[in-house]
């Protein structure tokens, strides 16, 4: 077993069908019905995987998704701002917040990090961690609402929840 980090990253459950975002609901967007069940299929498979702490960004839709993974696994999640979604900031200002995190979590002891956040912070994660940068054309390199990206050994896996076959 290799001594390098494990990230296990998910977005919150799908919150809108708007293709140009949530508007005045951007702080209060919930988790849409039909957002549950992936979340509830993803939240089953992590009971297989190894935990040693769990983050979230503080906004709404990513509280209601880690407590449905919470109640699957019996893990919990602690609240980060730096794991917030991009609203009205600096690209600067989110990629050094989100530097941090990884930097945090770099330093410390836990090799299983679950994390439930948002698209661009996915993304900025994503590319930190495997690439050492994050640059605005990586804004969109993010998984979508039921997914599971998983961040080990230098390299990037994908787990679909999104689709039942």
């Amino acid at each position: 077993m290799s001594n390098e980090k494990q990230w296990y990253i998910f977005r919150h459950g799908l919150a809108t069908h708007s293709k140009t975002g949530y508007g005045d609901r951007i702080y209060s967007a919930e988790v849409l019905p039909e957002g549950i069940p992936p979340i509830q299929r993803l939240g089953q498979y992590m009971t297989l995987l190894p935990y040693d702490y769990g983050a979230r960004s503080e906004f709404l839709r990513c509280r209601q998704t880690a407590g449905i993974v919470t109640e699957a696994t019996g893990r919990a999640f602690t609240p980060d701002a730096r794991l917030n979604e991009h609203v009205s900031e600096p690209f600067e200002a989110v990629r050094d917040r989100v530097q941090r995190f990884v930097d945090e979590m770099n330093g410390s002891p836990y090799q299983h990090i679950w994390v439930c956040t948002h698209g661009m912070i996915i993304a900025a994660m994503k590319n930190l961690i495997l690439h050492g940068s994050f640059t605005r054309r990586d804004e969109l390199d993010y998984t979508q609402p039921g997914q599971l990206l998983i961040l080990r050994d230098g390299a990037a896996e994908v787990v679909r929840f999104d689709e039942v076959l």
